[in-house]
C-alpha cells in the first residue's frame, strides 16, 4: 500500500486504514505525491498492483471482480 496526499500524520493515517481493512504488509508514504504523479494517478483511491520484481502490473482496479482478477494474476506469476 502506498498512502498519498495525507495532510496530517500520514504514517498514522496509513496504519489506521490498513488496520481497519485488515491489510497486512508494507505501507509506503508518498506525502508529496511525486510517485503518484509519475504513475499518472490523479485521484484516490487508486489501486496499483506491483509484482515481486517491482513492476507495476495493474492500475485502477476498484470493483471486487477487478481486484480479484488482479490478485489472481499476480499470484499466478509467483
Amino acid at each position: 500500500m502506498i498512502n498519498v496526499w495525507e495532510s496530517v500524520d500520514a504514517a498514522t493515517e496509513a496504519r489506521n486504514f490498513a488496520a481497519v481493512w485488515g491489510l497486512d504488509g508494507t505501507v509506503l508514504l508518498d506525502e508529496t505525491g511525486e510517485y503518484a504523479a509519475q504513475l499518472g494517478i490523479h485521484g484516490v483511491p487508486t489501486n496499483v498492483f506491483v509484482d515481486a520484481n517491482g513492476v507495476v502490473r495493474t492500475m485502477g482496479a476498484t470493483r471486487p471482480d477487478e481486484l480479484n482478477t488482479a490478485v489472481d494474476a499476480l499470484l499466478r506469476q509467483s
